[in-house]
């Protein structure tokens, strides 16, 4: 159905809403239609009729009178689509200077129910809100509002569960799961949540605005707006967030307690400048920040001349990201050897280097990367030693003969680490998923959750079925 059409074609005539229309007022409705040219009817005494706008809760005579009117062939509508001409007809500025003229915040209330507005007119209606000075789930009214912004927003694995929309830890899990700087905006917009946590989580954020603190997708503008409340704890949560630049490093590093200091350690987008700032701090701090921060070639150069400690430069060992400094750190020390041993980042090559140097001396940590050949790893199985048959058999690069030899012996200790291997055949999988225990150390196991996601479409991705 057209409404354009219909409208355009029937000037004059009356559009009969049956049922209830919570969004609108009669006075809105009416002035509307008379704008399209049209009579606005709420009830219906026989008079001609050229549209028929219907929701769900009708009365049974309304019922019986929407049956006779579809019986006349009278083109009738659902109030949803309705609602949707009537959002496209609507000037958004005009609309919210006529809002912030009036300050009629029952009518806001009606418009931030109304689905049909894009998002960006959303936001922009629900931050003119008064909330009161009470909280976001403290009055009815605040509630129905707060949860528009959720039904809007809270869409996680992409579909709509009305069960977990009235849960309170919705609004944290947007600030923590959007992607849109807006959406964060209009949290902040919102009176402070506190999120209820137990007392031995000091360092979980506990309201919303060090939620959002959180976020790398949070604007400039709203890292300054956070920024402005000289909060230690909401400087401590934006210390690691990635989107915060030199000015807002500086700025917070300037006041830092030790927290904020190990947070700006975990800081993927730390300035160099800062970098070599908490190069100079306390030992606590510097192992973090070798133990985390991404080890460029400039940054290893200024880490050889601080002359730490050895057991301090070990920790480059443990760090994710060494991959292009991973040669020049072999044979530094030998406590940082035996860490670059089973750090993923380092190459097969290198790793056979640190081997043929140390010998069977480096073969249990070894052993745990997946980085070193199949054949080495083969070698390593004959030596029969339980800590690095453990290590094999949690490692994807094992040999497959080898994984299904260790599957097939059912022993519960080595399951616990083959239940974390990709390279583990899906039957053994399946075999361990039995147990109460594996089954949750399986939640991180690709080749199984690949299998129940393929089994929840309807085919499965290996060739037994």
């Amino acid at each position: 159905m057209n409404i354009e059409e219909v409208i355009a074609d029937n000037q004059g005539g009356t559009v009969l809403f049956l049922g209830r229309s919570p969004n609108f007022t009669e006075d809105e409705l009416t002035n509307f239609l008379e704008a399209q040219g049209m009579k606005y009817a709420n009830r219906y005494r026989g008079q001609e009729v050229a549209l028929t706008v219907f929701s769900t809760m009708m009365t049974p005579l309304e019922d019986d009178i929407s049956y006779a009117l579809y019986d006349a062939k009278v083109p009738e509508v659902r109030l949803e689509e309705f609602e949707k001409y009537y959002t496209k007809h609507i000037k958004p500025n005009t609309l919210m200077m006529s809002l912030k003229l009036s300050n009629d915040q029952e009518r806001l209330k009606r418009q931030l129910k109304n689905e049909s507005f894009s998002d960006e007119v959303y936001l922009k209606l629900f931050k003119m809100y008064d909330w009161g000075g009470s909280g976001v789930f403290d009055t009815d009214d605040n509630r129905d509002v707060t949860l528009t912004f959720i039904k809007r927003f809270y869409n996680p694995d992409g579909f709509y569960d009305p069960t977990i929309v009235h849960s309170p830890i919705t609004l944290s899990n947007i600030a923590h799961s959007t992607k849109r700087a807006e959406v964060l905006k209009g949290l902040l917009s919102m009176p402070n949540y506190e999120i209820k946590h137990s007392r031995k989580y000091t360092l979980r954020p506990k309201n919303l605005r060090e939620m959002v603190a959180l976020n790398e997708h949070i604007s400039s503008e709203d890292i300054r707006f956070l920024l402005s409340f000289n909060d230690e704890r909401i400087n401590t949560f934006l210390a690691s967030n990635s989107a915060i630049r030199l000015k807002e490093q500086e700025y917070i590093l300037a006041t830092a307690n030790e927290a904020t200091k190990l947070m700006l350690t975990q800081n993927s987008s730390l300035d160099d400048k800062i970098f070599n700032e908490l190069l100079a701090d306390e030992d606590g701090v510097v192992k973090s920040l070798l133990s985390f921060q991404p080890i460029t070639a400039t940054r290893l150069e200024t880490i050889l001349k601080a002359n730490l400690k050895q057991e301090l430069l070990a920790c480059l060992g443990e760090n994710p990201n060494i991959k292009s400094v991973a040669k020049e750190l072999l044979f530094l020390n030998r406590a940082l050897d035996y860490k670059l041993a089973s750090n993923g980042s380092v190459d097969g090559e290198l790793l056979e280097g640190l081997y043929k140097k140390y010998g069977k001396e480096l073969v249990v940590p070894l052993s745990s990367n997946p980085n070193l050949s199949p054949k080495r790893l083969d070698e390593f199985y004959e030596l029969k030693s339980r800590e690095v048959t453990l290590n094999l058999a949690s490692n994807p690069t094992t040999p497959k003969a080898i994984l299904k030899e260790l599957c097939e012996l059912n022993e519960h200790e080595l399951n616990k680490a083959l239940a974390l291997n990709p390279s583990v055949e899906l039957f053994y999988l399946e075999v361990f998923a039995l147990d109460s225990e594996l089954i949750q150390i399986m939640r991180k196991n690709e080749t199984y959750l690949a299998s129940i996601n393929s089994a929840y479409l309807g085919y499965r991705s290996d060739d037994m079925y």
